[in-house]
């Protein structure tokens, strides 16, 4: 796939940018006018592609989509679903753990499966 974006991927890009969060593709399609489903999945891709976006499958959700900013892990509800990101770089301490198989890691990307705190608390409470 080129490197070049389309006028429809850079408003898909804008809206993941500009909300800084996590959004279904359906969440992007409802902020947005006169862009088709069919187009805002082959942005979602493109993007994904370029290394602009990320794709997360977050269990029973549909997939989520970000913006990327910086390296982050991920903290997923399995419960409601909930996405919360969390500042740590694992790159490094990846990298050694692949030197031992003779892998070598480009990106990195953890995700935590649990509970979220008003999970926990709606969970305590009964």
């Amino acid at each position: 796939m080129s490197g070049r974006i389309s006028a429809q991927a850079k408003t898909v890009l804008e809206v993941l940018a500009s909300k800084r969060c996590h959004l279904t593709a359906e969440e992007i399609l409802a902020s947005l006018e006169n862009i088709g489903t069919a187009t805002v999945y082959r942005a979602l891709d493109h993007l994904t592609e370029m290394g602009l976006i990320r794709r997360l499958s977050v269990g029973k959700r549909s997939a989520v989509y970000e913006y990327i900013r910086d390296q982050h892990m991920h903290l997923v509800c399995s419960r409601c679903g909930t996405v919360v990101d969390v500042q740590a770089d694992m790159t490094g301490m990846i990298r050694e753990a692949a030197k031992c198989c003779g892998h070598r890691v480009d990106f990195a990307e953890v995700n935590a499966h649990g509970l979220c705190k008003a999970c926990c608390e709606a969970e305590a409470a009964q």
